[in-house]
């Protein structure tokens, strides 16, 4: 949509349908492969140049109230020489704290919650496995 000089811009809204018997429509987004770089996908939310916080991105996988619910992946590509890496980052607060990362387990309402596991993989014919670091920053007080 346009933008707005003053006010709200425009939404767009974009969704499959939903099925009262059946199975819900998929949705599919995917760029080209190319010999030498493959198509980008991003996804954004809008900034804030006023006091009111940025836009918040969410990715969640659909709920079940009969069965289990819907898996959520998030893996990089692999390669020929190396693979592609996986970041989490908060972000960084200027005047305040910066942005906080969580990892958690399901909870498992009538039975156990769900387990979290932090590893790195075997190594391959050659090499070892890769290090496993967990650290905090340096604190200029305190």
């Amino acid at each position: 949509t346009g933008t707005a000089s003053s006010g709200t811009s425009g939404d767009v809204s974009i969704g499959s349908g939903s099925s009262a018997s059946g199975s819900g429509g998929n949705f599919a987004i995917s760029v080209g492969s190319g010999d030498g770089s493959g198509g980008t996908f991003s996804v954004v939310a809008g900034d804030s140049s006023g006091s009111n916080t940025g836009g918040a991105a969410s990715v969640i996988a659909g709920s079940s109230s009969s069965s289990g619910g819907g898996s959520l992946s998030l893996a990089s590509g692999a390669g020929n020489t190396v693979g592609g890496a996986v970041t989490l980052d908060g972000g960084v607060g200027t005047t305040a704290l910066g942005g906080s990362i969580a990892i958690s387990s399901g909870v498992g309402t009538d039975t156990s919650s769900g387990s979290v596991s932090v590893s790195t993989s075997n190594a391959g014919t050659s090499g070892v496995s890769g290090d496993l670091s967990l650290s905090t920053g340096t604190a200029s007080s305190g």
